[in-house]
């Protein structure tokens, strides 16, 4: 996209268009004085969205131009709101200070994009910031996930049309920006991120050779031949640096190491799962609250909880490596008081992961290096701690990524101003030039309040006065009515109400050689500074990987805490597939209630690989579903888990189908969804899943949901084999260990009172007497009416399908459809006439019904 430049424009917008062609797509913020302006679309757009007043300044062709601004002083805060609504931002500053007559020298020094963050007040400290390099060639979809923070790049590739895989990507890493090549084959892509949530830009690769050089000279053997091996991959990394290149400069050459995954390298949680079971998210506000990631998230700085958000997304499937975790985990609960001390230190490192990626991009503050030299103090303390714990081969490998940074650490600790009354950067003492400048400026400004009191006394003016401003720069200031005792060697600059601004030759000289000194001082000062930069920047591998180590060890801490804290037992695993949890318990409703969580066993093996579980609604059975689920993934996460014992199996997935909800954006009502999401599980689940589901078949006509849940049932328990609990309402299905061995039917306990029924919570060996729908409808508090009628009804009906209740219709285990439609048809038929025998009795007056009436009526039954 080029644009234009009119002929009949003022120097200011020429310039402004001559920047605006290098950032098309991106909102330029043009600095004007205190302000950033912004121009013709760009200025609607933001005004728009910032709520902000739209004007005009000058014309173009004729027409008004756009016009609206926003203070410098206020930029975090409106940058921060046009960020988060997807917009990429050029922040286009004045490069030197205004003079009369000349247009500034303005350039773009930053370029803000939603995927390209490094600013902390920007990005929210437990989540990673993600930009996402997506390219579809013919036979495969790369797929790049890049933290600029950290220069971590992990890429995989998935066959062509997986979409299912793609979004389960997608969620694992949840991207604040996708990035798709800019031709006729990825356009179709753009909004379909569109509607996924995703904010998306169109990238145009290098024209040249610079990305093929980029990658042979920054990646290792053995990820060059994974470009060399899928195309769609090398391709995907080309327009990322395209991108990176154009927006973050700097960042280009931080990117050194590629991690590849195979997405079966972890256990596979699709995107219903995730949001099922609500993980990192809850389904009701997106917000972390009463979450997984919640309760389990005991680190103590944003880069420990970042690693354990991670690992939820990514629960390991390697047996030794899970193992290495829960040891690790359990060396630091047997080792209190280490503990301790470690949580001590660790409360005072802060996000040092952060610190050290913007100090490698060269973002880095005063305030950063000083936060690196306190991390580095803490370190020995750290190691020490460490080592006197039974460690393990985790532990054991990260404290081995410990480099020595003492001599960085002396080097900081001496340069480093910490004397808060001081303005700055550079402790006295370090660099003797440097002390020698600060000196002679420290004394310049003793030199002016020496000349100030050397006036007063020669012009017998006590109130006389040397002030200083940005425009004059120092002058003597007298009120008027000391007029008269001025000395002619004052020379009048201004005149003011009430008072009079002079200049002297010896004041003008002593200005040059204080303005001369805080120069040089602050010149030398950044000199100073940057050499101090560029000896942390030597060190920038080693203090990444010392960062990664602390966010290791915080996340494992983290996980110890909360096991401790909680109670929860280290699981145990084996080879024959087998879910057996004694006591399990709901990590997250546990903590929302308390003591009164009734526990539950599960005994998922080879005897019993499916339940069949009935009970009414409330009584725990989606509870008890998720609970299940969630053991299992906090035990392949690395954390014990909230049961008395668990001995699991390794599961390659976890599949989850609960509860209802269309995608109108796509044109999927609640019954296409449940059926595509379980399509999923029956074509991607293994013998080593685990699959959940909850109500399958009830979005639709009774018998059509009935034929489709034993369908499912019966494929998922003879032909996937995997692990599954089945919640349902279809008691006609508790028929199904009739026919099949290793399927059982479970119920969630209940009992009648006086008072209605009360739930127990407990899963229990059997089938449960109802669903107790129009018990849950009372306590919902229906109105007493609709209640009493829904009884009448619910009586009538079960009545006529007693027959099927208690056996004498067996459910088809042969797919003979035939019979079972007869089946259906008849008892069909039968429930519309009983609906017009009860719309008969209904209409019946019985106060004023005569003999004749009544036995007209019994005539009418019996046509019926």
């Amino acid at each position: 996209m080029t644009l234009q430049t009119p002929p009949d424009l003022t120097p200011l917008m020429r310039q402004y268009y001559a920047i605006k062609q290098q950032y098309p797509h991106a909102l330029l913020l043009f600095q004007v004085g205190d302000f950033y302006e912004l121009f013709f679309d760009d200025a609607k757009q933001a005004a728009a969205f910032l709520g902000i007043a739209l004007t005009k300044r000058g014309k173009v062709n004729g027409d008004p131009i756009p016009l609206c601004g926003v203070p410098v002083h206020a930029l975090e805060h409106y940058m921060a709101k046009l960020i988060k609504g997807g917009f990429k931002v050029a922040i286009c500053d004045q490069l030197e200070e205004p003079k009369p007559g000349k247009v500034v020298d303005r350039g773009v020094t930053q370029v803000l994009t939603p995927g390209t963050l490094t600013d902390s007040k920007l990005l929210d400290e437990k989540t990673d910031s993600y930009l996402f390099s997506f390219f579809p060639a013919h036979d495969q979809w790369g797929l790049v996930f890049a933290e600029l923070l950290t220069a971590q790049l992990y890429a995989t590739v998935l066959p062509v049309h997986a979409q299912k895989s793609l979004e389960s990507e997608l969620i694992r890493f949840f991207p604040d920006e996708v990035i798709i090549p800019a031709d006729k084959i990825a356009k179709p892509f753009e909004s379909y991120f569109k509607k996924l949530g995703y904010c998306t830009t169109l990238v145009n690769p290098e024209q040249n050779n610079s990305a093929e050089e980029w990658m042979h000279n920054q990646f290792a053997q053995d990820a060059r031949l994974h470009f060399q091996t899928h195309d769609s991959l090398r391709f995907a990394v080309s327009h990322f640096y395209s991108y990176i290149k154009q927006t973050q400069q700097s960042a280009v050459d931080q990117f050194k190491t590629l991690h590849w995954y195979a997405p079966d390298d972890f256990l596979i949680l699709d995107h219903a799962t995730q949001t099922n079971l609500e993980l990192i998210r809850n389904v009701h506000d997106g917000s972390r609250k009463n979450t997984l990631c919640e309760v389990i998230d005991g680190a103590l700085t944003p880069m420990g909880s970042r690693m354990i958000k991670k690992w939820i997304m990514r629960p390991l499937v390697k047996k030794q490596a899970i193992i290495q975790r829960h040891d690790a985990v359990e060396q630091c609960m047997n080792n209190i008081v280490a503990m301790q001390q470690l949580e001590q230190i660790f409360s005072e490192l802060g996000d040092i992961e952060r610190v050290i990626g913007r100090i490698a991009l060269r973002r880095g503050t005063v305030h950063d290096y000083g936060h690196l030299k306190r991390v580095l103090s803490h370190l020995p303390a750290i190691y020490q701690t460490l080592t006197a714990v039974n460690r393990g081969t985790l532990l054991h490998a990260i404290t081995s990524s410990f480099a020595d940074f003492s001599t960085l650490y002396q080097l900081l600790y001496a340069a480093l101003n910490d004397d808060s009354s001081k303005d700055w950067i550079i402790k006295q003492g370090f660099d003797q030039e440097l002390d020698y400048i600060r000196d002679l400026a420290l004394g310049a400004t003793q030199k002016i309040m020496d000349f100030e009191l050397q006036e007063q006394q020669q012009t017998g003016i006590g109130s006389l006065k040397v002030r200083y401003n940005q425009v004059y720069g120092y002058y003597i200031e007298v009120t008027k009515t000391h007029a008269d005792a001025i000395p002619a060697r004052y020379i009048r600059q201004q005149t003011l109400v009430g008072r009079e601004r002079y200049m002297t030759p010896e004041l003008q000289q002593l200005q040059h050689e204080i303005m001369r000194a805080q120069a040089d001082l602050a010149l030398h000062e950044k000199t100073v500074f940057e050499r101090i930069k560029n000896e942390v920047a030597v060190q920038i591998s080693q203090l990444r990987k010392l960062a990664h180590a602390l966010a290791n060890l915080d996340a494992l801490l983290g996980l110890a805490r909360t096991s401790y804290h909680n109670g929860y037992t280290r699981p145990t695993f084996n080879e024959d597939r087998i879910i057996d949890i004694q006591d399990g318990r709901h990590p997250v409703v546990e903590r929302v209630i308390g003591h009164g969580f009734i526990p539950n066993d599960t005994q998922l093996n080879d005897t019993q690989s499916t339940w069949i579980i009935t009970g009414p609604n409330m009584g725990g059975k989606s509870t008890y579903l998720r609970q299940v689920a969630l053991i299992n993934i906090m035990a392949q996460v690395g954390c014990f888990v909230p049961a008395k014992q668990a001995n699991l199996s390794i599961l390659d997935r976890i599949f989850t189908r609960i509860g209802a909800g269309d995608n109108l954006s796509q044109g999927k009502s609640t019954f296409l969804v449940e059926m595509e999401e379980t399509a999923a599980i029956c074509t991607q689940a293994t013998a080593n899943s685990l699959v959940i589901l909850d109500e399958v078949g009830r979005g639709t006509s009774t018998f059509d949901g009935l034929a489709i849940a034993q369908a499912v049932v019966e494929y998922i328990h003879t032909s996937v084999k995997a692990r599954c609990l089945f919640a349902t309402h279809y008691h006609e299905l508790t028929l199904l260990p009739q026919n099949f061995s290793g399927i059982a039917s479970y119920y969630a306990a209940n009992k009648k009172t006086p008072n209605g029924i009360q739930f127990l919570y407990k899963i229990v060996s059997g089938v449960s007497d109802g669903s107790f729908g129009v018990e849950v409808a009372k306590l919902a508090q229906l109105p007493a009416s609709v209640v009493m009628r829904a009884q009448y009804i619910l009586e009538d009906l079960q009545a006529h399908s007693a027959d099927v209740m208690h056996g004498a219709i067996k459910l088809p285990a042969d797919k003979d459809y035939n019979q079972m439609r007869q089946t259906i048809a008849q008892l069909q038929l039968d429930l519309e006439l009983t609906r017009k025998k009860l719309a008969a009795l209904q209409q019946i007056d019985y106060d004023h019904l005569s003999p004749k009436a009544a036995f007209d009526l019994l005539w009418q039954l019996k046509e019926l």
